[in-house]
């Protein structure tokens, strides 16, 4: 028998174990048939460097969990800090689970040391490790650029999903020579966290394809989205407790990352709201899209003094906008609450059932009437679907397209990375234009 485990999942295992120390580190593997899946970091409540016993309430937890997809528990995972990776008596005496195997990293030496064994009764037998390279093995050092270390993400989430969002990732495991040893040329990569419409994914794609720099097709940006339509509606979670969208974003992200995403950028404003509860689970930094709008805005028209601000009920009720441009120093207006609900949401929920875009830009230039009358010097198209059917040409006061400005954003952020031998040379972090190196 052997046990082949992907790569990605083999190293979070090592990588749980190394931060606890010097006491013992322990967790769950699922399995899905005879393949590892996912990993469950588990708490050592006997903080001990000889003993461990994982949190029952976690090992409850992760069991359900498994049992609700359709695995088992197939591997038990715990570290000798100062001793090599052979089974001691106790960990032979205490193996409750006789059809799990016992893997136990050794961290002796100057670089760990994993074994895994068949536990009978008193004696036990081992069981070889074939640690599967993943299939983009070749990004992994990219990883680090961001000096984030993703979590393991315990929220609420989505009633399916695959195991890209937890620490793992399902690999195919026949080697393929045409495949796995294809290395293609280093560019850096755009993820695009998308489907918040998907009108609006689309646009901010041909955005990008549009501001690069590029007289052929191999000069384009290299860009992988991730499109999910199914993300709970953002504004009804922020004003009205409705579905969470992190465990749906998050796990969106993760696949991106898996792709190989060095960066991300989210074409959805209200999404922005939950940045702080996305960041920390995943790798790859997201760029904000409230930022890049709100600087552009300043260097664009640096006299204007006040901004109408187009978005949606949700994004305006987080106040990501009106405390980017306030700490730029430029106030903020919005509609009244009848044009808010009569105009822009309603010209933002055609756009996103694909109806005729008149009828949305003729709501929308009736608000931002609204607005200039009110003072605004500049006009500010925070949501993505806006930029879909309200253009320039359609008001006087001039307008700045949100969308436009993430593109361009990620567009700098892909040339300046592709410029630059940090990726080579730095695994202490990554900086963006206009920023100083590390």
């Amino acid at each position: 028998m052997t046990l082949r485990i992907p790569e990605r999942l083999f190293d979070a295992v090592i990588d749980h174990l190394d931060r606890t120390r010097p006491n013992e580190g322990c967790g769950l593997i699922a399995f899905d048939g005879d393949t590892p899946v996912r990993i469950y970091p588990g708490t050592n409540i006997l903080h001990s460097p000889t003993r461990y016993r994982m949190d029952d309430a976690e090992v409850l937890e992760a069991v359900s969990d498994m049992e609700a997809h359709g695995w088992w528990l197939g591997a038990i995972f715990h570290s000798h800090p100062t001793s090599p990776p052979v089974p001691s008596s106790t960990d032979v005496l205490e193996a409750n689970w006789p059809d799990a195997l016992m893997i136990i990293a050794s961290f002796q030496h100057e670089d760990p040391e994993a074994r895994a064994y068949q536990i009978h009764g008193q004696r036990y037998t081992e069981v070889a490790i074939d640690v599967v390279p993943d299939r983009l093995d070749w990004l992994a050092p990219l990883r680090r650029w961001s000096g984030l270390q993703a979590e393991p993400y315990s929220g609420p989430r989505p009633e399916w999903q695959p195991a890209v969002a937890g620490f793992a990732t399902t690999t195919d495991t026949d080697f393929d020579p045409l495949i796995d040893a294809f290395e293609p040329h280093r560019r850096a990569v755009v993820g695009i966290l998308g489907g918040m419409g998907p009108l609006a994914t689309a646009d901010l794609y041909q955005k990008i394809i549009e501001l690069t720099p590029a007289e052929r097709d191999q000069e384009h940006i290299p860009v992988v989205i991730y499109a999910d339509p199914r993300v709970p509606d953002r504004t009804d979670a922020l004003l009205h407790g409705g579905e969470d969208p992190v465990p749906w974003l998050v796990r969106g992200a993760r696949a991106l990352d898996a792709l190989g995403a060095d960066f991300i950028v989210i074409p959805c404003n209200t999404a922005h709201a939950f940045l702080d509860d996305i960041q920390p689970h995943i790798e790859p930094p997201i760029l904000s899209m409230i930022d890049a709008a709100a600087d552009e805005i300043r260097e664009t028209w640096p006299d204007a003094q006040v901004v109408g601000l187009l978005a949606t009920s949700g994004t305006i009720a987080s106040e990501m906008y009106q405390r980017a441009l306030q700490q730029r120093g430029i106030d903020v207006i919005v509609s009244d609450d009848d044009v808010q609900e009569r105009c822009v949401m309603t010209a933002i929920r055609s756009v996103k059932a694909g109806r005729a875009i008149s009828d949305a830009t003729a709501l929308l230039v009736e608000a931002s009437q609204h607005l200039t009358e009110r003072g605004a010097d500049v006009l500010l198209a925070a949501c993505t679907e806006i930029p879909v059917a309200l253009q320039q040409p359609d008001v006087e006061t001039p307008l700045l397209d949100a969308t436009l400005a993430l593109a361009r954003a990620a567009v700098d952020t892909a040339l300046h990375l592709d410029g630059s031998a940090q990726w080579e040379t730095s695994t202490t972090g990554w900086t963006l234009p206009g920023e100083s190196e590390p």
